[in-house]
């Protein structure tokens, strides 16, 4: 039968995308029909050539921190085509797809009667229940912070000028103007992380006293919109924030990293007004906590790739570098004219044009003077140019250079890392830095994408990357100080006032509580999250019934990400019902669909979806909610700054055990002890990490540690922390090779120019 609501019989998902977990094949895309090998849940994949390199010994991490090896992994085929799940009403008996109907099977009580939307009216009514209550799992009802607030006020007062504007030209009333409503900003993920400099960078620069990483808030911010009285996530962006306490030459910049959209608003003649207001009023933010300087790299996706949302409106083209380009001058056009913006210029310009240094009288840059984003352009292009100058040296029998034989021997006694330059002189004959050299030429055409907006002075740029006191200067963009001080300590000694002087520059000191949030912590999260639970945004009843999901994980941060699935047709397997539970196999499951084909031994060729091992058993497994009460997220939300404090003082402890020699050394830290105990008994424990309570307990928190270690010898002493950065780092190789994709896109075009 057809969809009572839609009235559609069998719909078909996009086909799941698969990314490798391997190096070997660079993480790239599994194709379709190939085979590859997966984890017993079915989220961690390895492509032939990679999985024939696995060490048949050693443990693999997950990406879920927990742990298997290569014997456990099983053969797959990529040819499944997931279908939309159909439910069937108790009351009228009619079959709805899940996603028509809303239904989130992840929060359905034990033995739930499922009725469609419109029995549900009818027995509403009967039982005189209202339905007007808002949900609580809303975007309304999400956490506010101080930019959320003021990002949403900002763009409610646009969209009045834009109302106002419209009914002047048009000759109407205001009150007759279409207008948006149900409009909700929030702060979907806010943590703080080190971005870890790359390895080449690191080998040649590192003793030239250039950081080892940089520390940096990153956050995630969304735009909701109610549509037809169901909340729609419609434009996501991510943000770092550099503060006054990151080394130069990040020191007090933004990088606004990814930004994507669904062209789902309502009115849509106010689409564009909204999304580029989100980006005005965050500038306007930012610029008065005190950071100078904003960047963007204005780069669509690479063919096949997302940014942030998984399928877009199929009449949603994505624009094109020239189109993109000017929608960003557009922004920082509206966001100069109410005073936010002082100039823009573009990073060639900035830090390339040698003629424009060189008439000055200033130093050259060097790239420890370039600005080190992660995911950016630069980092990228330079580990590309320094391993074709390390390979051109091997070549010519020549060790690669350090940053002791380097040109950058030739860097100036600037005072500071962001300041060291070589001579115009150096580079006009062919000397300085090859490295600047090879990357100005490689951006001399693209330059205009390296968008460069600068939010402050360039004295009070230039005095920030000095390492300078600014803790005094006024808040004046026309303020030019002939004479600056040195005393950068003093800015650091002030970190503990909450607030600064409304008259100063302040101190970029975050007012807003942190909180974690797993699926938006970064872009590719966000993505996976989407991909493996089919929550796509290409139609408008999938982009509700996707929001509706994540609006469900936002309010029960503790609930799994990702439901269970059948091992052999791929689909989740709910709440309601039961599953067969394989009694050899960790975590492998069938729906009560697949059990009997599977028990009838039916498909035997290898590469089945259907084949398992003849000597495996099955238990019938009645499923139960994962949380029956759907208030728990709203009370976990309420407490989530007792949850974060908590969790800081457990970091605290396990970080100063890791090191601590004990009682004999001296100390006299309560919890000390216990926490080495513990230590040992995940090094020792006989159970499974996931079944281990103890063990899972303190496996989060090591996970949460390993965010910001940076030890580069592996000579961490916290069990797991290896493991987990190696995790880490496979999860941010696959984002650097999406990132390469698109900055080897745009090289690509630009050689052809």
């Amino acid at each position: 039968d057809a969809c009572k609501l839609c009235g559609k019989h069998s719909l078909q998902f996009e086909p799941p995308v698969l990314l490798c977990s391997g190096m070997s094949c660079g993480m790239s895309r599994i194709t379709r029909n190939s085979v590859y090998y997966t984890d017993a849940k079915n989220r961690n994949n390895w492509c032939d050539k990679c999985y024939t390199k696995l060490s048949p010994t050693e443990h693999i991490v997950l990406d879920d921190g927990s742990q298997t090896k290569k014997s456990r992994l099983k053969f797959a085929k990529n040819d499944s085509l997931p279908e939309e799940v159909f439910l069937q009403c108790h009351d009228c008996k009619g079959r709805v797809h899940q996603i028509c109907s809303l239904y989130n099977c992840r929060s359905a009580k034990p033995n739930e009667i499922f009725r469609c939307p419109k029995c549900i009216n009818v027995y509403k009514d009967m039982q005189g229940i209202s339905s007007e209550a808002a949900p609580k799992s809303s975007a309304e009802n999400l956490p506010k912070c101080i930019m959320s607030d003021f990002i949403q006020d900002g763009l409610l007062k646009s969209l009045d000028k834009a109302y106002e504007k419209t009914a002047s030209e048009t000759g109407v009333n205001i009150d007759h103007v279409e207008k948006a409503g149900g409009i909700s900003v929030r702060v979907m993920s806010h943590v703080s992380l080190k971005h870890v400099v790359r390895d080449e960078m690191y080998k040649r620069y590192s003793k030239h006293d250039y950081p080892t990483d940089f520390p940096v808030h990153t956050k995630c911010v969304g735009l909701f919109q109610s549509i037809e009285g169901v909340d729609v996530l419609l434009f996501a962006m991510y943000v770092y924030e550099y503060g006054h306490e990151c080394p130069a030459p990040n020191r007090r910049r933004v990088y606004i990293s990814y930004l994507d959209s669904v062209k789902y608003f309502e009115p849509k003649q106010y689409r564009s007004i909204a999304y580029q207001s989100i980006i005005v009023e965050y500038l306007r933010f930012v610029k008065k906590r005190g950071f100078h300087t904003a960047h963007i790299w204005s780069c669509p996706p690479a063919p096949g790739d997302e940014y942030v949302f998984h399928c877009h409106p199929p009449q949603q083209k994505v624009p094109k570098e020239k189109m993109l380009r000017q929608w960003y001058y557009s922004v920082i056009d509206k966001a100069k004219a109410q005073g936010i913006v002082v100039e823009t210029t573009d990073l060639y310009e900035e830090y390339f044009n040698y003629r424009k240094w060189g008439s000055c009288g200033a130093e050259i840059p060097n790239p420890t003077s370039l600005p080190y984003f992660e995911g950016d352009y630069v980092p990228g292009e330079i580990e590309t140019i320094l391993s074709k100058l390390n390979l051109e040296d091997r070549v010519a029998g020549n060790k690669p250079k350090s940053s002791s034989d380097d040109e950058t021997s030739n860097f100036g006694g600037g005072v500071g890392v962001g300041t060291r330059r070589a001579s115009a002189t150096a580079i006009a004959i062919g000397g300085g830095d090859k490295v600047m050299n090879r990357l100005g030429m490689a951006i001399q055409n693209m330059k205009e994408n390296l968008i460069i907006v600068r939010l402050r002075n360039r004295h009070f740029a230039l005095a920030v990357d000095r390492g300078e006191d600014v803790s005094e200067w006024p808040d004046d963009d026309k303020y030019s100080p002939e004479i600056l001080g040195s005393n950068y300590g003093k800015e650091l000694d002030q970190i503990n006032k909450k607030l600064s002087n409304p008259t100063k520059i302040g101190s970029t000191i975050e007012e807003d509580e942190q909180f974690e949030s797993q699926m938006f912590e970064n872009r590719q999260l966000f993505l996976s999250y989407c991909q493996g639970n089919h929550c796509q945004f290409d139609e408008i009843r999938r982009a509700k019934y996707s929001t509706t999901m994540v609006l469900y994980q936002l309010h029960n941060p503790s609930a799994p990400k990702f439901v269970r699935q059948c091992g052999a047709c791929q689909r989740d397997i709910g709440n309601v019902g039961s599953r067969y539970q394989c009694n050899v196999c960790t975590d492998f499951d069938l729906c009560s669909d697949c059990f009997p084909i599977i028990k009838s031994r039916s498909k035997t060729h290898k590469g089945s979806r259907f084949v398992h091992p003849k000597s495996h058993t099955f238990s019938l497994i009645k499923c139960t909610a994962i949380n029956n009460n759907i208030n728990a997220g709203v009370a976990a939300t309420i407490s989530a700054d007792v949850r974060a404090n908590t969790l800081k003082q457990f970091l605290k402890v396990l970080d100063h055990a890791a090191y601590c020699g004990g009682p004999q050394t001296g100390c006299q830290l309560k919890n000390c002890a216990k926490m080495k105990q513990l230590c040992v008994h995940v090094k020792s424990c006989p159970s499974n990490m996931q079944q281990c309570k103890i063990c899972a307990r303190l496996l989060s928190l090591i996970i949460v540690h390993a965010r910001t270690c940076t030890v580069r010898d592996d000579s961490c002493p916290l069990p797991y922390c290896k493991k987990i950065r190696e995790r880490n780092e496979r999860l941010r190789h696959q984002q650097r090779f999406m990132d390469d994709r698109r900055r080897q896109a745009q090289n690509a075009v630009y050689q052809q120019d």
